[in-house]
């Protein structure tokens, strides 16, 4: 494991506070839950804004409809050019970690008992807007090493923030590719040369099973040992309750909105909170809306951890071979950080909805 000095990494953060746009490739599974969904709203807010550049939106999930919805969601911005891509080979496949088959696109389109469990709104975008995307099929993508080798070759030194909000498959990956024609250095060289800073949206705190590092537990121990380059942690304690979404599911219907739709669809009402506000609360819903795990992780990648957040160092690792990591506090040389609460959650939750609730500046 790379370990930096407190001072090195806390003169890397103070980097983000300059004005160019934060350079971002945001790697998402887009595969059960929707605040992927709301965070690629928010990064898209924050480019219209000027305040962040992205350059590539892949996917971490292979087999299903990931890809077609992060393009149905990049072309209502009028962002429809931006690259996107797949693993290949390996990590979660089909419309569930543990499925054995990819998504069959002729399959029923049913919420309940349709086979596809959670991965059903994405299906049911790509069938709400047809012609907005290129690849219904993710296994039908550009290979992501590709993208990832590509967009990074392209960069100038130690430019690039990448942004994970979903399964650690395409990091591992990364790291383990080989020189080719795009550029002669392997992945681990690549990413040092070229990378900042990732913000990643994983692991438990204090330790546990968490779900963007648990399904692909390999993947998620090669690229948490083997990253050259800082970690910024939104980890699944922060995120769980700070909820946002409410104010675009129910927000007017103005035109065609994939956003607005899938946080409709999906955020029980009001009236359901109030009913038994501790199911739901479990359920890891809130009057505010949904957990906005990934939507934090975005906010830190563009924005930085002030004034937003506070932190603590240390390390987060995955421990035996099921899934399950701990995180180490070491307040000296720890080469990673958590985000904690400063700001309070319901201000970070408001903040978010408002990214999430402006118009696209060119977009559909």
């Amino acid at each position: 494991m790379v370990r930096f000095a407190a001072t090195a990494c806390t003169i890397a953060l103070a980097g983000m506070a300059v004005a160019a746009p934060v350079k971002v490739i945001f790697d998402t599974d887009m595969l059960t839950d929707f605040d992927d969904v709301g965070a690629l709203a928010c990064l898209h807010a924050l480019a219209d804004a000027g305040e962040c550049e992205i350059l590539a939106t892949v996917s971490s999930t292979r087999g299903n409809a990931s890809v077609g919805a992060v393009e149905v969601i990049n072309r209502y911005y009028g962002r429809p050019d931006i690259p996107v891509g797949a693993p290949k080979g390996m990590g979660v496949m089909g419309p569930r970690p543990g499925s054995k088959s990819k998504v069959d696109s002729a399959s029923p389109l049913c919420k309940e008992n349709g086979g596809d469990g959670g991965h059903y709104k994405y299906r049911k975008l790509l069938a709400d807007y047809p012609g907005w995307y290129r690849h219904p099929d993710a296994d039908d993508a550009p290979d992501a090493n590709e993208v990832y080798r590509r967009v990074l070759a392209a960069q100038p030194d130690g430019s690039v923030t990448i942004c994970s909000v979903g399964f650690l498959t395409n990091l591992r990956r990364l790291l383990e590719t080989k020189s080719d024609d795009i550029s002669p250095l392997d992945g681990r060289a690549l990413v040092a040369k070229k990378v900042k800073l990732w913000v990643a949206m994983a692991c438990q705190y204090p330790a546990g099973k968490e779900y963007n590092s648990m399904w692909d537990a390999e993947s998620s121990r090669i690229a948490l040992e083997s990253w050259p380059t800082p970690i910024i942690f939104s980890d699944f304690q922060y995120g769980r309750d700070c909820f946002a979404g409410r104010a675009i599911a129910e927000s007017p219907a103005d035109g065609r909105n994939p956003v607005r739709d899938v946080f409709a669809d999906n955020i029980p009402s009001r009236e359901e909170i109030r009913s038994d506000s501790a199911k739901w609360l479990q359920r890891l819903f809130g009057m505010g809306g949904r957990a906005a795990w990934d939507e934090t992780a975005v906010l830190v990648a563009v924005r930085g951890i002030e004034p937003y957040f506070n932190m603590e160092r240390g390390t987060y690792r995955m421990v035996g071979t099921d899934g399950a990591n701990e995180w180490a506090p070491d307040a000296e040389n720890g080469p990673h950080l958590r985000i904690t609460e400063k700001l309070s959650k319901a201000e970070v939750g408001r903040i978010i909805d408002e990214l999430i609730c402006r118009r696209p500046r060119n977009g559909q």
